[in-house]
């Protein structure tokens, strides 16, 4: 079951980094226009402005960079096996933990955000659809990222016990 959630793991973020890089960095290099596409717009003719999509290719990179943390945790997690003690395993995950939570907000940021900042500059947003719903089903990640965090306290204070216990033996 390991081999099967680390291969998903390494398949997915090469997916997202490969696609959400050709997006923005193709659109800033003039290479396509499909920015408008993607945010579900209308076509247009020109492209948003080159800051705002150095915004987006830096909130996306961030989101991704929290999203490798977790599955970095998570690896960790799973290549330790039984014999890992309370304390590495709860501070994986814990990192595991604020690296869902960071993607969460990132993703977050660069569906909600940028549709805003991508159309300034343009001289209507007639048929423009401003979709955004932070409670979307990528909530989960946030909520599992809090239940590790508890967890995480929870087997830190295991691994304080375990320790004065051993230190009576």
């Amino acid at each position: 079951m390991t081999y099967f959630a680390k291969t998903a793991m390494i398949l997915s973020i090469c997916y997202y980094c490969i696609i959400l890089g050709v997006l923005w960095i193709g659109q800033i290099l003039g290479v396509h226009n499909g920015i408008w596409e993607a945010f579900d717009f209308p076509q247009q003719d020109t492209s948003p402005p080159v800051w705002t999509l150095i915004i987006g290719l830096i909130m996306t990179g961030t989101a991704l960079c929290c999203l490798a943390s977790a599955y970095r945790a998570a690896w960790t997690i799973l290549g330790g096996g039984p014999k890992q003690d309370f304390r590495d395993l709860g501070q994986n995950l814990k990192r595991m933990a604020w690296g869902l939570i960071g993607f969460w907000v990132g993703y977050n940021l660069v569906s909600g955000v940028m549709q805003y900042l991508i159309i300034i500059g343009l001289p209507s947003t007639d048929g423009f659809e401003f979709g955004w719903d932070p409670l979307d089903l990528d909530i989960i990640f946030a909520i599992v990222g809090v239940v590790l965090l508890a967890i995480s306290q929870t087997l830190e204070r295991a691994w304080l016990a375990e320790d004065e216990n051993s230190q009576f033996l």
